[in-house]
C-alpha cells in the first residue's frame, strides 16, 4: 500500500486511512460554504508538508504576502513556493485590457492600441491551466500541492478543459509521489459540473457552517475516500489558534 501522510489536522486523520491521513498520489476536494473555512483548511495542509515535502500553493485570490501572514498568525512554517496566479491573472491580462479600454475612451484606434501594444498578452495566450499543470510536472517526490481554488479555472476555461488538467495532474501525483489538494465553493457550478470533479477526486471533505437553534455549528463532512465508504464521517470543528480544529467525530452508517 502507498505511503499515508498526514493533513497536518490529527483528529481528521484519526478519521482517515489507518488513523493517520491520506494515502499518497490522492487527489483531494475541500467544498465549502463561504465562511466555513476552506482556504484555512488548505494552508493546514500545505503546513503540514513543509520540511519534509515538495510544497507548492497556487493562489488565485490572496497575495503572496496575505498567505504568509496567515501562516505567521498561526506559526505555521512558510518555507514553501507560492505561485499566485490571481496577481499573475491581473498583471498579464486584466491590466492590460483595463489600459485599452482606458485608451479606447480617450480616442485612440485599436491600430493605435496594438501600435502601444496595449492589447498585450490576452487569456488565449496565457494558458493558467497549462501553465499549472506543467508547473506541477516537474515537481518531484514526495510533493504536496494546493490548487485555491478550483472557481478561478472554471471562470475563465471550459469545464472540459479544467477536467482534463485535473485527470493529468492526479495521473502524474500517483505516478511520483504526491498529493494534490483543491478548493472548490459548494453550490457555484452547477450539479453536473461537481459530480464530475467528485467522479476524479479520491477524498471529498465538505466543510459547512450549521444553524442549531441560535447557535452556529462548524461541520466537516468526509463525503467520499475512494474504496473506504466506511470512512464517511461528520465531524464537529472549531477554529482555535492551532487553526482548524476537529472535536467530536460521528460515523456515518
Amino acid at each position: 500500500m502507498a505511503e499515508v501522510i498526514p493533513t497536518g489536522i490529527p483528529r481528521l486523520d484519526e478519521a482517515l486511512i489507518e488513523g493517520k491521513g491520506v494515502v499518497q498520489g490522492s487527489s483531494i476536494v475541500i467544498e465549502g460554504t463561504s465562511g466555513a473555512g476552506k482556504e484555512l483548511l488548505a494552508k493546514q495542509f500545505a503546513a503540514a508538508g513543509i520540511g519534509t515535502e515538495n510544497v507548492v500553493y497556487f493562489s488565485t485570490d490572496e497575495t503572496s504576502s496575505e498567505l504568509i501572514d496567515t501562516f505567521e498568525h498561526y506559526n505555521w512554517p512558510t518555507d514553501m513556493r507560492i505561485v499566485n496566479v490571481g496577481t499573475q491573472y491581473f498583471e498579464k491580462v486584466l491590466a492590460r485590457e483595463l489600459q485599452a479600454s482606458r485608451f479606447k475612451q480617450e480616442g485612440l484606434s485599436v491600430s493605435e492600441l496594438r501600435n502601444v501594444g496595449a492589447y498585450g498578452a490576452t487569456q488565449d495566450q496565457i494558458n493558467f491551466v497549462s501553465d499549472m499543470t506543467y508547473e506541477i510536472s516537474k515537481l518531484r517526490a514526495p510533493f504536496r500541492v494546493v490548487i485555491d481554488s478550483l472557481d478561478f479555472f472554471m471562470q475563465y476555461y471550459t469545464v472540459a478543459e479544467v477536467l482534463s488538467a485535473m485527470r493529468t495532474i492526479k495521473e502524474y501525483a500517483q505516478a511520483n509521489g504526491g498529493v494534490i489538494l483543491y478548493t472548490l465553493s459548494e453550490g457555484a457550478h452547477d450539479a453536473r459540473v461537481h459530480s464530475q470533479i467528485n467522479a476524479i477526486a479520491d477524498v471529498i471533505i465538505e466543510l459547512e457552517v450549521g444553524r442549531m437553534a441560535a447557535e452556529f455549528e462548524n461541520r466537516m463532512i468526509i463525503k467520499k475516500i475512494r474504496n473506504h465508504p466506511e470512512k464517511a464521517a461528520v465531524l464537529i470543528y472549531a477554529v482555535t489558534e492551532h487553526g482548524i480544529t476537529p472535536e467530536m467525530i460521528t460515523r456515518v452508517a
